[in-house]
């Protein structure tokens, strides 16, 4: 079950839903394909780009920037090799990607310290990974808050 928002006021894998860009950003392979399921579920025209890392995250930002590419939103996991979730917000921030890519972080964790980092550190949110697939489509679908994107018709 994942927990309400805290808001402040590329594996190399594509998948081509829509004309907005979204990044995410996990080592878990499975956990890349259950979130490209639940944004096609939810109905969001998107296009998905991921990256298993935070090192190949970073690189594919710079790149996306240099093209004025850049996605709109970026659903980042914390516990990851090379650089951590923490390690890309702060790098984020560092560069002003921040400034331009929304920041939802997706994580196992519930740690009351990790979401203050998060949002400190520029995160829009964070949320727990939730347990089933139709919690994760209704989180996906409240991520529309980020992508001005229409609906495709999906009934949510």
């Amino acid at each position: 079950m994942y927990n309400q928002p805290f808001h402040t006021s590329p594996q190399n894998c594509t998948m081509p839903i829509g004309n907005q860009h979204i990044l995410i950003v996990d080592d878990n392979s499975g956990d890349v394909e259950l979130l490209q399921i639940a944004f096609e579920m939810s109905g969001l025209d998107v296009h998905i780009d991921s990256a298993s890392d935070g090192v190949e995250a970073i690189r594919f930002l710079e790149q996306a920037a240099e093209n004025d590419t850049l996605p709109v939103l970026m659903v980042l996991d914390l516990n990851m090799p090379g650089a951590n979730g923490f390690e890309v917000l702060q790098l984020l921030r560092e560069r002003h990607f921040d400034e331009r890519v929304a920041v939802v972080v997706l994580s196992t964790s519930a740690q009351a310290e990790d979401r203050r980092r998060c949002l400190a550190l520029g995160a829009r949110a964070m949320y727990c990974k939730p347990e089933s697939m139709q919690e994760l489509r209704r989180l996906v679908a409240g991520f529309s808050v980020y992508i001005d994107v229409p609906e495709r018709g999906h009934e949510l």
